[in-house]
């Protein structure tokens, strides 16, 4: 199989730098774009040779309304804009951007430096749209004291979730990326009571067991995104991670897979109120303000552009 890039197989680092970007509308735009898309891997190995990191790693990703601009020829199968959803007070929009690049390694300083390269040899073919730098807290939590990803694919599993193979077989080795920032309000969170908190995430907070059948609402945040189809449940390859200030702060979701449905069924699941009326209780603590959609082709195919 074609090499995924760097990024998207390893556990999450402690920090991560999470760019989303605007393609100018320049003629030399997207040859710059392309150029250093295609250098990202060396420019990678260069930095952590530098600075003596060896779990710096990258990964950048495209959107469906440039692919065709960029690379002249039709994009993956399943590439297709982020499509935005709301239902009464609950929201997923989507948000400009047309490319993502995300770093992640053991330390802040050698990610910025990476970033900062990058976006000088980006200089004139992009504008910023986002810059989002996030961090591992205490072991593993979410700001709201919850473990997050507990359920996220180990070993091997990661890569049989994230990376296409033979179904899209032009695009093997891909992976197919949803970005969205959700804004806590964890002034509201922190004045509810444990078992308010326990309910609607669908797991204990300290020891992080997920509660019985018969004590777990409908609307808790488990019992909405873990979804069987035939027998199997859905994956997605979570790479998120807190992020912010004491005046806004949140959770940097980012989800890959070999196919952008599954994540999608989990969003719908969370924000449109079923028959029965449930949606994700989370909803009423934290909200999306960003939402965007990529493909993140192999080192391979950015190969050809160096």
């Amino acid at each position: 199989m074609a090499e995924p890039q760097s990024a998207i197989c390893p556990e999450a680092g402690t920090f991560a730098v999470y760019l989303t970007l605007t393609l100018c509308a320049g003629a030399d735009s997207a040859a710059i774009v392309r150029r250093v898309a295609g250098r990202l891997e060396r420019l990678t190995a260069e930095v952590a040779a530098e600075v003596g990191e060896s779990s710096l790693v990258s990964a950048i990703g495209f959107g469906a309304a440039i692919w065709v601009r960029l690379f002249g020829t039709r994009g993956p199968r399943e590439l297709a804009p982020f499509e935005p959803l709301c239902d009464g007070p609950r929201v997923a929009p989507a948000t400009p951007a047309d490319l993502f690049l995300h770093i992640h390694s053991a330390r802040h300083d050698v990610n910025c430096v990476l970033a900062r390269r990058v976006m000088s040899e980006l200089e004139g073919a992009v504008h910023l749209a986002e810059e989002i730098h996030g961090f591992k807290h205490l072991g593993g939590r979410d700001l709201t004291g919850f473990v997050d990803g507990t359920e996220n694919p180990k070993g091997d599993e990661r890569a049989a979730c994230a990376l296409i193979g033979d179904e899209d077989a032009e695009f093997a080795g891909g992976s197919h990326v949803s970005i969205q920032r959700y804004v806590h309000d964890l002034k509201n969170w922190n004045r509810q009571p444990l078992e308010t908190q326990e309910a609607a995430i669908g797991r204990t907070k300290g020891d992080d067991v997920e509660l019985d059948d018969d004590e777990k609402p409908a609307s808790a945040h488990i019992a909405r995104v873990v979804i069987k189809d035939n027998g199997e449940e859905l994956q997605i390859l979570r790479h998120s991670l807190p992020y912010g200030t004491c005046a806004e702060h949140g959770l940097y979701f980012v989800a890959y897979g070999r196919s952008p449905q599954p994540f999608r069924r989990m969003l719908e699941r969370m924000v449109i109120r079923d028959a029965d009326g449930q949606y994700d209780r989370l909803l009423d603590f934290s909200k999306a303000v960003t939402g965007a959609a990529f493909f993140v082709p192999s080192r391979d195919f950015l190969h050809g552009f160096v």
